[in-house]
């Protein structure tokens, strides 16, 4: 079974994956650190959460 495009790495090198919950679903994000990540996700939605970044296996929690 195929994964869905959100259970993959979206971002292409040097940048880093990353995703977070929106509005309407998940917002794929490629950015340089977790600050720009965060400040990519509120380019697309006023209340992103759960963001996450990807390990080479998954996606995995950011912390604080």
């Amino acid at each position: 079974m195929s994964a869905e495009y959100w259970d993959k790495p979206v971002a292409a090198a040097p940048w880093l994956s990353y995703r977070c919950r929106g509005r309407y679903g998940f917002i794929m994000i490629g950015a340089s650190d977790d600050v720009d990540a965060m400040r990519q996700a509120l380019r697309s939605t006023d209340a992103p959460t759960d963001l996450r970044r990807w390990n080479g296996t998954e996606y995995v929690p950011v912390s604080s």
